[in-house]
């Protein structure tokens, strides 16, 4: 009855999901401390695997058209990476620490400007039963104020930032080491797996892993360049449009957009809030103007770049981006949907590969009976 109903395997989706979502916060206590553990691990496992499937086209691109020994075809990659790396914190990271400073200096007038808006909107008879002069100083806080809060939660909370500090040097040391080995040893694994585990692969385990692979590594690199070319774009249009800050905003918007779905849109939030009090016609045109390149982008780049590798229904999407940002905040939003693509994918293949020796079975059983 409900084998192609599609509405049905999608409500069946997000129920599910909410569900292991949930036991897993239920279960907080017991799993914090693996979790801990895990994310020591799985955090720069992640951002080596990422940077892999962008950089191993060029290095198996070096070894096979250019004849260049694979050990040497990675040195010539990492240096080039290294050196786009120190290139960018050389020439752009002094612009961007000087306009995020400027940002913030000029942010504290928001504080007054919002106050303004309240103050006036208290004018207008609607809204005559809202206590405005508690809202105002609700919105009164000074940067001093802010600054003390944050002195003092770090302050009561050292343990914490010595153990986020040790956490983000080990994974500033780990992630390279494991890009390496994966650039090294990544291209043998299937093969090895081939040789040894699926030597006798009847079920045909080494096709879903290799289709798997090429799934993964179309998407990585499709989001990474899309990515790319959102910052660029907002970049120009941004400093077309004459709007201050226009590098910082336009960084956002490239990081945001590696988020499926309502990373566009987030990456709209910074601008329009340091803007609009300011200068409203401007962030309006950019507004406007980034409306345009989303629509570029979802219908014609992204499809092209990206492709459709990851099918994954738009309401299952933010399911999966609601609940995986409480547990893995960003990076969890980031890989979400991928994750959830590669194990609908193998769920897939295992179901089938039941279907397969159910009607086998069937088979078998008909012909015992008719003999």
């Amino acid at each position: 009855m409900f084998r192609r109903n599609k509405l049905f395997f999608w409500t069946a989706e997000i129920l599910l999901l909410t569900l292991i979502f949930y036991l897993w916060r239920e279960m907080g206590a017991i799993v914090t401390p693996f979790v801990m553990v895990a994310n020591t691990i799985m955090i720069p496992f992640l951002l080596g695997g990422f940077f892999y499937y962008l950089t191993n086209p060029i290095v198996t691109f070096l070894e096979k058209k250019c004849k260049v020994n694979r050990l040497i075809g990675v040195l010539v990659t990492l240096c080039a990476l290294i050196g786009t790396i120190v290139v960018g914190v050389v020439y752009l990271l002094p612009i961007l620490i000087n306009q995020l400073t400027s940002l913030i200096i000029s942010s504290q007038n928001i504080y007054s400007r919002l106050q303004d808006l309240i103050y006036d909107l208290s004018m207008n008879p609607i809204f005559q039963n809202i206590d405005i002069q508690k809202t105002i100083q609700q919105l009164n806080l000074s940067y001093v104020d802010i600054l003390q809060n944050i002195l003092n939660s770090v302050s009561n909370s050292l343990g914490s930032v010595l153990s986020a500090l040790f956490s983000t040097v080990l994974i500033l040391i780990m992630t390279p080491v494991f890009l390496i080995y994966f650039l090294l040893d990544g291209h043998k694994f299937l093969p090895m797996l081939e040789r040894t585990v699926l030597k006798h692969d009847k079920l045909n385990f080494s096709s879903l892993l290799k289709n798997l692979n090429a799934t993964v590594a179309r998407y990585i690199s499709g989001i990474a360049i899309d990515a790319v070319i959102i910052g660029c774009l907002a970049y120009i249009g941004y400093s077309t449009i004459g709007l201050k800050y226009a590098l910082v905003f336009a960084i956002f918007s490239g990081l945001a957009n590696l988020i499926p779905y309502v990373g566009p849109s987030i990456g709209l939030i910074p601008m329009i809030i340091a803007n609009v009090f300011t200068d409203p016609h401007r962030v309006l045109i950019a507004v406007i103007y980034m409306l345009i390149i989303q629509q570029i982008d979802g219908n014609i780049l992204y499809p092209r770049i990206v492709g459709g590798v990851m099918k994954v229904h738009p309401i299952t999407i933010l399911v999966l981006l609601l609940l995986s940002s409480n547990i893995y905040g960003v990076i969890g939003m980031i890989v979400a949907v991928p994750t959830y693509s590669i194990l609908k994918e193998i769920t897939k293949f295992l179901a089938k590969l039941y279907e397969n020796h159910k009607e086998a079975k069937e088979k078998e059983l008909e012909k015992s009976e008719s003999i």
